[in-house]
């Protein structure tokens, strides 16, 4: 397959947020494929998992002749989909690299930190169990404070990468463990998360 030949349907990927990673293709297995196609829209008018296959190593090709070092990574089905709703990330390509780029830096344990964000519809819902947490701050007090703690963090030097977590499933893990909700363990639920979505052939 030539670059010309590469699909509209597969842009270049592009780097995830502000960090400088490496490029990164996203690819399931052939197993997941039909599952893939009916959650993924954009991957309807494949004719099969070769002819999608083909098109993704079309690209690593063409960005190769380019000058552009790109890796593929697999990961599985489920795990992108619970990525993205959790991130409310697209349903697309350009998505599946996204977490193909966040899967592959921690497998690689280039992430330093992971930071577990809150919505403000959960911040509001939960304002009582998270007082505790929040310190009384108001949703952006605490959005600014979070913000300020990802530069902090990223300015050390490493990769930090933002997670945004389900309030209720976090509550309901610190009363599995026996413990009062705290920011430590905010953001070490949001990592156990992450870890867990991007280890492979996860059950």
């Amino acid at each position: 397959m030539y670059p010309s030949e590469l699909s509209p349907r597969s842009p270049p990927p592009l780097p995830l947020g502000p960090h400088k990673g490496p490029t990164v293709i996203g690819l399931v297995d052939g197993g997941e494929f039909e599952r893939a196609q009916v959650a993924i829209p954009g991957l309807a008018g494949c004719i099969d998992y070769d002819d999608w296959l083909d098109r993704r190593e079309g690209l690593q090709i063409g960005l190769a002749m380019m000058g552009v070092e790109a890796t593929i990574v697999r990961f599985d089905l489920a795990s992108f989909l619970e990525w993205r709703r959790l991130t409310r990330a697209g349903v697309d390509e350009s998505a599946m690299d996204a977490f193909a780029a966040v899967t592959l830096a921690m497998r690689t344990m280039s992430v330093s930190k992971v930071l577990a964000a809150i919505s403000k519809s959960d911040f509001a819902q939960h304002s009582a169990s998270l007082a505790a947490i929040t310190c009384g701050r108001s949703f952006d007090r605490w959005s600014r404070y979070r913000r300020a703690l990802r530069v902090k963090s990223e300015t050390l030097g490493g990769r930090v990468e933002r997670l945004p977590v389900s309030v209720e499933d976090f509550l309901a893990w610190c009363a599995c463990l026996g413990h009062a909700a705290s920011e430590e363990l905010l953001d070490r639920y949001a990592q156990l998360t992450l870890e867990r979505l991007t280890t492979p052939n996860r059950c």
